[in-house]
């Protein structure tokens, strides 16, 4: 889901705009508390200023400062900014995805639903796969799914509801960057709401022939639907549309959609 993974890659900090909303999970690693608040005020910061690391946590510094933080404690979250970002992400998506009240869609995504009805079921990889709503829909309709997110206690949950259904689901915890997507072993690959730019190559080859991508995000998070373009261009594309609805994320608020579905060539 990630999302990133379960995320967009913004200035080479991880920042999502689902950080636009609050969480209502437990506390999980307490030294990253402050994380949340960090994401939501660089969603602030002009797009171009969120390109540079550098610039951000210099800006960040004078906002603790002008706050009275101690400076002890702002280097420290400086520091673990600029060193430990992975960490930082799995844990704000396991606060997220495991809260007692979700702040977003727990059923499938609509636009996956629509795709795959009447399709017959192969094997179907689910990337950001967060708590496994799709997943498990997809293990439901017969489809062999394998998922995989680098939020481990998302990715637990999703185990346990599976179990809890009779369901079987595969999954990794791991960034997108270093999963194995092999070569054309899948019929579908997902990805809902989350970034695909540093995957997409990846994604590519471990598509079957006839086999599809389907994608779905916001123009909040991908100001430019063409980039969808870009990252699938050897694919033929069946949509890429920008419709006005209900986000999966956002609160649910009504936003700018992107839809884009694409079939690999068959050989």
């Amino acid at each position: 889901m990630p999302r990133f993974i379960s995320t967009l890659l913004i200035t080479g900090l991880l920042v999502t705009g689902t950080g636009l909303f609050p969480l209502r999970g437990n506390a999980q690693i307490k030294e990253f508390d402050f994380y949340q608040s960090f994401r939501q005020w660089v969603m602030t910061l002009p797009i171009a200023e969120r390109r540079q690391v550098d610039e951000v946590l210099r800006q960040y510094r004078e906002k603790l400062t002008k706050e009275s933080v101690e400076p002890a404690e702002i280097e420290r979250r400086a520091t673990l900014v600029r060193t430990r970002r992975d960490e930082l992400e799995a844990d704000f998506w396991n606060r997220f995805f495991t809260a007692p009240n979700p702040g977003f869609n727990t059923e499938p995504n609509a636009f996956l639903v629509s795709v795959v009805d009447k399709r017959k079921p192969g094997r179907a990889l689910d990337v950001g796969m967060g708590e496994g709503r799709n997943a498990l829909y997809l293990a439901k309709l017969g489809w062999d799914v394998t998922g995989f997110d680098p939020a481990d206690k998302a990715v637990a949950l999703a185990q346990e509801r599976a179990k809890k259904l009779g369901l079987k689901i595969r999954t990794e915890v791991v960034l997108d960057t270093a999963f194995d997507f092999g070569q054309e072993q899948w019929d579908l690959i997902l990805y809902s709401w989350v970034a695909a730019g540093r995957s997409a190559a990846k994604a590519i080859e471990g598509l079957k022939p006839g086999g599809v991508i389907v994608f779905e995000s916001s123009t909040a998070l991908i100001p430019n639907k063409d980039l969808v373009l870009q990252w699938f261009q050897p694919l033929h594309v069946l949509q890429h549309t920008v419709e006005r609805g209900k986000s999966d994320f956002f609160s649910r608020q009504d936003v700018d959609i992107i839809r884009f579905l694409a079939e690999k060539p068959r050989q």
